[in-house]
């Protein structure tokens, strides 16, 4: 299993994709500007109470990752036009959320696109906002 999340850490890999095979403990960091990924079997994953104090004006502290049991795929081209940003910004909402600010935190998809601009899915592929199952 891979997780993946935004590095916010000062340093070499600041605002860099960091990918952690949950098995091997490997690590590795890209920049989004290199690559469009995509992740198959995917779970939103946010760790509510860091969240809920970084909303509240705390440091920013890792609280949001996503675990995939599939695969990744590298991309060296955009990704479709119909696909909906998926959003994380504990400043403004603690939770990942959709572009109307509905709380999306432990749903699962089947694919999504790690981009430049963010986090995507596609509806065609998906359903619209249905994901394959909620994790409580």
């Amino acid at each position: 299993m891979i997780k993946v999340r935004y590095h916010l850490q000062e340093g070499q890999h600041y605002k860099h994709w960091q990918f952690k095979d949950t098995k091997t403990k490997e690590i590795w960091y890209v920049h989004p500007s290199e690559s469009i990924f995509e992740l198959t079997n995917c779970v939103l994953h946010n760790n509510r109470n860091v969240a809920d104090k970084i909303y509240m004006g705390a440091n920013k502290d890792v609280c949001a990752w996503i675990k995939c049991k599939g695969g990744v795929t590298y991309y060296d081209s955009d990704i479709p036009s119909w696909c909906t940003h998926l959003k994380y910004d504990p400043r403004k909402l603690p939770y990942w959320h959709t572009w109307s600010g509905r709380n999306i935190d432990g749903l699962a998809f089947d694919t999504l696109y790690l981009t430049p601009k963010g986090v995507y899915y596609n509806e065609c592929r998906n359903g619209i906002l249905n994901p394959l199952k909620v994790i409580t």
